[in-house]
């Protein structure tokens, strides 16, 4: 039997390579590969923020049912961060700007 730890990895890996096999026969840019990372952090930290109370919610079914919704939450961003990419990081630039000229409003 597998533990929980070893099937959370499992479930993480194999999505992250399924879709970057999948995109590598799309012949995407590199620049889309970069925001696929940032995706991938970023979809990691929200989706185990998520999973993790949900295992604990879900009881014995938690085991199975929290890492594939680690792994969709996970699809979700990296999807999110190669379509919404550009924009994400020209509102970071203009952010950063604002921030240096103390023109930021919180």
């Amino acid at each position: 039997m597998i533990d929980k730890r070893s099937f959370s990895i499992i479930i993480i890996i194999t999505t992250i390579l399924s879709y970057l096999i999948i995109r590598k026969f799309f012949k995407i840019a590199p620049r889309y590969l970069i925001y696929a990372a940032i995706g991938i952090l970023a979809g990691l930290i929200i989706g185990i923020t998520i999973a993790w109370p949900l295992s604990e919610f879900f009881g014995n079914f938690g085991v199975i049912i929290a890492p594939y919704i680690l792994g969709l939450i996970l699809m979700v961003f990296i999807e999110l961060f190669i379509i919404e990419g550009v924009r994400f990081w020209e509102c970071a630039r203009e952010r950063l700007k604002d921030k240096k000229r103390g023109n930021i409003e919180y």
